[in-house]
């Protein structure tokens, strides 16, 4: 009997212990470290949760063999300040241009590659922003440094979109 305590014990600490080191564990360490970067979702989940939200959607065409691509999630995507406002004012996306995961857009069943399609993209990045219906609002294509994208994500979570355009919203910003 005792030694079916013992191995009991151990076993809850042997799992235990492998819960916290393997990650499953996700106390305040994990919280903290999430905090430091962007929230990406897949598309379909990620637009179910906009419309859910109400928060547009951001969503960055990528390919994997591509230097910009990269440089965006080594600098741009690792700035605080635009950490901040991409996880407080929008529903951030990745779609991998030349993947076939399925995916779904306005009740339309296909791959990655033919969404890419669908929406034009033929650079990378390009990073879509759509309203949390799911509407386009406006492709951003290229490599953006934080700083000057920054006043694009206040542009078009602020919905300045709707009655400016981006140029005179960054001149009102000078005022």
């Amino acid at each position: 009997m005792k030694l079916r305590i013992m191995l009991a014990a151990a076993a809850v600490i042997a799992i235990s212990v492998c819960t916290i080191v393997c990650g499953g564990y996700k106390g305040k360490e994990a919280a903290a470290a999430g905090a430091g970067s962007i929230t990406w979702m897949g598309f379909t989940e990620g637009m179910q949760k906009a419309k859910e939200t109400g928060k547009p959607a951001m969503v960055d065409f990528y390919t994997t063999w591509c230097k910009y691509c990269q440089l965006l999630d080594k600098t741009t995507y690792k700035d605080p300040a635009v950490i901040d406002l991409v996880n407080k004012n929008f529903i951030s996306i990745k779609v991998n241009a030349e993947g076939n995961a399925s995916v779904v857009d306005k009740g339309k069943k296909m791959t990655e590659k033919e969404l890419a399609t669908q929406y034009k993209v033929s650079g990378f990045p390009t990073i879509w922003f759509l309203s949390s219906n799911g509407e386009p609002i406006a492709p951003l294509p290229g490599y953006m440094p934080p700083d000057d994208f920054k006043p694009v994500l206040t542009y078009v979570s602020s919905g300045a979109y709707k009655k400016m355009q981006f140029q005179e919203y960054m001149n009102s910003l000078k005022k």
